[in-house]
């Protein structure tokens, strides 16, 4: 996949700025406008990467947190502290409200900084380094949910594309065994698309092994 700094540019390219709308009409007007601006990011990621919205591959999603971050740093900023006596971490203030400049002998603590390190890193953070991790923690908590908000969202919209067209009338009601007839073929999709990947954890021969298994158990009488 070629998608890496290709999506990751993308997206905080075709970022709107805030602007409040002058009436309900105006209102509407921008709302509009920022659904075709999501379908047309969705539409994007989906040509990169043939698995979404169904699956979010590793790749993707770090190529996708690579965008979201560059955006939550324009909105949240960097903090700046000094090292004090013992070791104790005093704030110098934000980088927005300081307009980036630098206060002297301050230290930088950013989402770049945060994720930098590695999840074992950040584990023993809280041993070696317990002020830093209650420094750290809140920025790696407060940007995993705005990333899973966002992906939720180009989710919908993607799927909002491959519905687009669709009857929305409601078929019959599938009997049980069409359910997980249904199921079982949508998971070993899955799971070639999860082994072309190189995930190690999956293997459709084994997958198709165990749905046999599975249907010659079920219709025992």
């Amino acid at each position: 996949m070629n998608a890496k700094t290709k999506i990751a540019t993308a997206i905080p390219a075709t970022t709107l700025e805030v602007v409040i709308p002058t009436s309900v009409k105006d209102a509407a007007y921008r709302f509009a406008k920022t659904g075709e601006t999501s379908a047309t990011i969705a539409r994007y990621v989906m040509d990169n990467d043939a698995s979404f919205p169904d699956e979010v591959s590793k790749e993707l999603k770090a190529d996708l947190n690579a965008g979201f971050m560059l955006r939550a740093t324009e909105l949240w900023g960097d903090e700046f502290y000094k090292i004090g006596d013992g070791g104790t971490y005093i704030p110098l203030g934000n980088s927005i409200v300081l307009k980036n400049e630098t206060p002297q002998g301050s230290i930088r603590v950013g989402l770049s900084y945060c994720f930098a390190m590695s999840q074992q890193e950040f584990g023993q953070l809280k041993n070696k380094d317990p002020q830093l991790h209650s420094i750290v923690k809140p920025m790696r908590d407060r940007f995993s949910k705005y990333s899973h908000n966002n992906i939720a969202a180009l989710k919908l919209a993607a799927r909002a594309l491959l519905n687009d067209g669709k009857s929305r009338e409601r078929g019959a009601t599938k009997n049980f065994s069409e359910a997980l007839a249904e199921m079982f073929s949508t998971y070993d999709k899955r799971a070639k698309n999860a082994e072309a990947r190189n995930d190690e954890t999956a293997s459709p021969l084994r997958f198709r092994v165990a749905v046999d298994a599975f249907w010659s158990a079920y219709n025992k009488k």
